[in-house]
């Protein structure tokens, strides 16, 4: 469809403003491993020019982390991380499992990946359990697809379409969020006008039985125009005492955003509709946006909120306009945390929470460094500095 086409270009230069993609080089043997030498990983460009690397630590709290010398320069695009493992795709479209040492990326197993329509702009995932990872994708913006993923085997267990009904003759899918909730799966979407590219003032959700992919039920509400997009890469829902929440985020680089309301909202477990009772508007929409849900366990999340006055083009999200708060979904409240103002990075999965800790890497007038925000004690201290590090897209731990 030509209005879907004619996005691409403007999506994929985006992602690639804002997104940092990984991957990894082939060897017949996995390297040795110093103790203690790895226990997080940064997925990050560095040098000019710009090239990409995983780059590894035991510590995120002190010290100084550069490319010179560590870190394992790649080309497979990562998706997601679990455990010692990255999955993504390669230039021939294979699905890819690797590993990553200070000093070379290992293939684990690259499989070829057809059975659905995967681009980086219309693509998103969902973890089911440990070793279930569900990839699914809307081909030409009209049909939802589906592959579901072994990953200790990997190999595709099963795929297809998802029987959400077409939209009609003018418009098209756009928008994702995604979350396994008991046995079912959500995913909630909007409607495009393919010739003004104005989303409806509406969000569906989709609700169907997993892994069957069957029963799929669509409803809609009117409070909400706009899934939390590139899910891909940075999360926009948690799952907490049997309720869903998901994020409403459109962003004013989106064609034709109209001003809709930054919020979370819920769905319960085993419903079919969104929860009519909740909602929670996170921002001023005149003069802020949010960007991802990072989950911080109880009920409390970090977001990013970004300074939309400074905003005139997908351009001004690389400056220092964007500052971290902690939400509490069921009391509703925000907390603003003591960090300075930083890039945006609207899209990148860069924080990391382990345990009662959060790790937030911060590019700002001080420099790069992982701030480390404490949940118990509610303090911010300034962690590792990241030298000749030009962005991070990705922050995970291995064990």
């Amino acid at each position: 469809m030509s209005t879907t086409i004619n996005r691409q270009p403007l999506l994929l230069l985006f992602a690639l403003t804002v997104l940092l993609f990984a991957a990894c080089k082939k060897s017949s043997s996995t390297p040795e491993e110093t103790p203690g030498e790895k226990q997080y990983g940064l997925l990050v460009t560095a040098g000019t020019p710009a090239a990409r690397y995983v780059l590894n630590t035991s510590d995120l709290t002190q010290g100084t982390l550069t490319t010179a010398g560590n870190g394992a320069e790649t080309n497979v695009s990562v998706i997601t991380q679990r455990g010692e493992y990255f999955y993504g795709t390669n230039n021939a479209g294979n699905l890819i499992k690797f590993t990553s040492s200070n000093k070379i990326n290992t293939i684990v197993k690259e499989i070829p990946f057809s059975q659905i329509s995967w681009a980086y702009y219309s693509s998103f995932f969902a973890w089911k359990d440990e070793k279930t990872l569900v990839l699914l994708s809307m081909k030409e913006a009209l049909q939802f697809e589906y592959a579901t993923l072994n990953v200790e085997t990997m190999t595709i267990t099963a795929s297809g379409n998802i029987n959400i009904p077409l939209p009609p003759a003018g418009y098209y899918y756009w928008g994702n969020n995604v979350s396994f909730l008991g046995n079912k799966l959500y995913i909630s979407y909007n409607l495009v006008n393919s010739t003004t590219d104005v989303p409806l003032n509406e969000i569906r959700l989709a609700s169907m039985d997993f892994p069957n992919v069957s029963n799929v039920t669509v409803t809609t509400d009117t409070r909400f125009n706009q899934p939390a997009h590139y899910n891909l890469h940075a999360p926009g829902s948690f799952v907490y005492n049997n309720y869903a929440y998901m994020l409403n985020a459109p962003t004013i680089w989106i064609f034709g955003e109209t001003g809709g309301s930054f919020s979370v909202y819920r769905v319960a477990n085993g419903a079919t509709t969104t929860d009519a009772s909740y909602q929670f508007e996170l921002t001023d929409r005149t003069k802020e946006e949010v960007s991802g849900l990072f989950n911080l366990g109880g009920g409390k999340a970090i977001i990013k909120v970004i300074d939309k006055s400074k905003i005139a083009s997908s351009r001004d999200y690389a400056e220092k306009i964007s500052e971290f708060y902690v939400i509490d979904v069921v009391n509703k409240t925000k907390t603003k945390l003591n960090i300075p103002k930083s890039v945006a990075t609207p899209y990148s999965n860069d924080i990391l929470v382990d345990g009662n800790v959060a790790y937030i890497p911060a590019s700002t007038d001080a420099g790069y460094y992982v701030y480390t925000y404490n949940a118990s004690t509610g303090s911010v201290t300034r962690g590792a500095k990241l030298d000749g590090v030009n962005g991070v897209s990705q922050l995970v731990k291995y064990k």
